[in-house]
């Protein structure tokens, strides 16, 4: 059905399938298997570049637990971080500049208004109204 050249897919990988001849249920089942061939190649191919990763930390002499301290930075400034879904707490501060950052006062201080403090300007400036 497909020609697969490894690491490059060719033009005609599923040119032979017809899927206008499916009915509903079946495209829904071909859906499905897609999904989970899909996600059982991502995770195989995510463990082979793991792999490659480890050997080549514990080849320079670090060891996985360093290795994973140092991608968390890249971890949190990506939003890759697993944890829930931040709480309703009421907005205390506003970035004028951009009013999607805010900060509800709780926590550390947002980027945004540690920047503007470092730059001399107070947290006073960008309390919302009526807080």
């Amino acid at each position: 059905m497909a020609t697969v050249a490894r690491g490059a897919v060719t033009e005609n990988l599923m040119t032979n399938v017809d899927v206008s001849k499916l009915s509903y249920v079946e495209l829904v089942e071909l859906s499905k298997k897609l999904e989970e061939q899909i996600q059982g190649k991502r995770t195989e191919e995510l463990k082979v570049l793991a792999d490659g990763y480890i050997k080549k930390i514990e080849a320079a002499g670090f060891s996985v637990v360093e290795a994973v301290e140092a991608l968390q930075p890249y971890i949190g400034a990506r939003g890759f971080t697993k944890t829930k879904p931040a709480s309703t707490a009421a907005v205390l501060y506003r970035d004028p500049a951009n009013a999607e950052n805010t900060w509800s006062g709780r926590g550390r201080t947002a980027r945004w208004l540690a920047d503007y403090e470092a730059q001399g300007r107070s947290r006073d400036e960008f309390k919302v109204d009526g807080h």
